[in-house]
């Protein structure tokens, strides 16, 4: 302990030398001080770095007609280069199904394509802030022109900072959640998973909502979900397809590799939060010896018209659901699905 107050007072001393005449310094210690010293007397502290909105208002608003402009064109034509401008990940993989399932029906068969857009002057917008270096997005809440039915939309920053629309569950006449808005009336972003509190985590929330397609909600819906409309929907799907073979044969719901990961939470009144995801799952009819599936429309352009023994059918779908408190069962506000393909071993041609 001694030494270590000798060696203060040395270095002390020394660093009180470099202010002082060199008459004034000869006698005392020649040891000089240390050179790091002298550089940490001008070392500015690094500033502060503050959150900022995603983007202005403005320029929200400016995307989402932007997007109605380019997602009509595009679909006029099942132009899948066009609406990569504007589309990316799970609702880009969705749109793309349908435009495959439009090639297996002649052009002549097909119903016109009826243009369509979002209502930018009611959009109700969800702008969080985010610290510099932090992926950027914002959400929407959107109706279809001359409808009343909301739907929940993301937009997200691509690494070329372009903002493209990567989710958007229907809310099917359910009232827009409560989201918090600050003075200046912009969102708080959440993290949408990682958190101990079950309800509060996209991926179990994938795995419940995978659960009423293939159980009708019997198991890991039931420990997150309250039901709703939405997952009594959801859970139909399976009540009403698993017999609809007969002694057909068998249909059965699965969960499936889903490479839409990326997840979106903003924060509700009363401390809860809105989560926004994507999942996939697959349907698969499989036959009893001595009958065949043949392709319906859905599923003609990828199976064409070559009977099948069993058909998998991949769906891509988004999700929206509420979580009131942290510590709630999760609300199944709205989802919706697109077929975005089908494969299954051709049936035997011989007698």
């Amino acid at each position: 302990m001694e030494q270590f107050i000798l060696r203060i007072t040395l270095t002390a001393a020394a660093t009180v030398c470099l202010a002082l005449t060199a008459t004034a310094c000869h006698g005392t210690t020649s040891t000089p001080a240390p050179s790091h010293t002298a550089s940490r007397v001008g070392t500015k502290p690094s500033p502060r770095h503050t959150a900022s909105p995603a983007l202005d208002k403005q320029t929200a608003l400016r995307l989402i007609r932007h997007y109605s402009q380019v997602n009509n064109q595009a679909n006029a034509h099942d132009d899948a280069r066009l609406l990569d401008t504007v589309e990316n990940d799970a609702l880009f993989a969705m749109s793309v199904g349908g435009y495959k399932q439009d090639s297996g029906t002649p052009a002549k068969d097909r119903e016109p394509y009826k243009p369509w857009s979002y209502d930018a002057a009611t959009a109700r917008l969800y702008i969080p802030k985010f610290l510099p270096g932090t992926p950027r997005w914002f959400a929407a809440g959107l109706t279809q022109t001359g409808t009343k039915n909301w739907r929940l939309v993301v937009f997200a920053q691509q690494p070329d900072r372009s903002w493209q629309m990567v989710l958007a569950p229907d809310l099917d006449a359910v009232p827009l959640p409560d989201i918090a808005l600050d003075a200046d009336g912009y969102a708080t972003a959440v993290a949408a998973d990682g958190s101990a509190q079950p309800a509060f985590d996209a991926d179990r929330l994938r795995t419940g909502v995978t659960d009423n397609f293939a159980t009708g909600g019997k198991n890991s819906a039931a420990q997150f979900f309250t039901p709703t409309p939405a997952s009594r929907q959801q859970a139909g799907v399976h009540d009403k397809n698993i017999h609809r073979l007969g002694k057909k044969g068998v249909t059965v719901f699965a969960a499936a590799n889903n490479v839409w990961n990326n997840a979106y939470g903003l924060k509700t009144v009363g401390g809860g939060a809105v989560l926004l995801f994507a999942h996939t799952h697959t349907q698969t009819d499989t036959l009893a010896p001595g009958w065949q599936l043949t392709a319906g429309p859905d599923t003609r352009a990828w199976l064409g018209k070559t009977p099948r023994t069993a058909v998998t059918d991949t769906f891509v779908c988004n999700d929206a659901a509420l979580i009131p408190t942290p510590t709630a069962k999760a609300l199944l506000l709205g989802y919706g699905c697109e077929l975005t393909g089908a494969e299954g071993p051709p049936a035997s041609t011989r007698s």
